[in-house]
């Protein structure tokens, strides 16, 4: 009798799994939508949602500022700014629901193989080179950078105003270009790297 109800709880125990797998990624999801970046902390990738929230909050903040100052701007990068917004927050999303995925397939193999957290040797997920961008210095000039344009967007100095004002439009050019340039060098890189393999 001891034996049957064991093995009845056992197999409601398997059973009780995929749902709170499918719990987990729901309430990540549902924080996700109402703060950005908030779905990602509570899966535990802590860079991950303070990116996101970083992003929004310099968005909207880049936003009110072009929009208050006295300068004549222009209104396609007004529209270009509120655009940034949704898809932001979209792909917040999209990314926490997939995040949710690796997540719990991490922690399933970690159990599985009597680990909490070691990787198998000589593997690496697909979710684990989305990360690798958080281990190295890139998050903290995000912080930076990110951190110095909020300043500058809530004091709204004169210099700034004026340097909007006259170089706005060759700054973002320029910034632009060097984006695409790194852009296209880490593909070359990638590609290079996968021909020695």
């Amino acid at each position: 009798m001891k034996r049957k109800r064991q093995s009845n709880h056992n197999s409601s125990g398997k059973r009780g799994k995929p749902v709170r797998n499918r719990t987990h990624k729901f309430i990540a999801g549902l924080l996700s939508a109402i703060i950005p970046g908030l779905g990602h902390i509570y899966l535990r990738l802590y860079m991950r949602g303070l990116t996101f929230m970083m992003l929004v909050l310099l968005d909207l903040s880049a936003l009110l500022y072009f929009s208050t100052i006295g300068i004549q701007i222009n209104v396609p990068l007004l529209i270009l700014l509120a655009l940034f917004i949704p898809v932001i927050y979209f792909y917040n999303v999209f990314d926490v629901l997939q995040s949710a995925d690796w997540v719990m397939m991490r922690r399933r193999r970690a159990v599985t193989h009597n680990s909490s957290d070691k990787p198998i040797p000589n593997e690496r997920s697909a979710g684990e080179a989305m990360m690798v961008w958080e281990r190295g210095i890139s998050f903290g000039l995000l912080l930076i950078v990110g951190g110095s344009l909020l300043v500058l967007f809530f004091r709204k100095p004169r210099w700034f105003k004026e340097l909007i004002a006259v170089y706005g439009g060759y700054t973002f050019a320029v910034l632009m270009i060097a984006g695409g340039l790194i852009l296209f060098g880490r593909e070359i890189w990638v590609m290079l790297r996968k021909k020695k393999i």
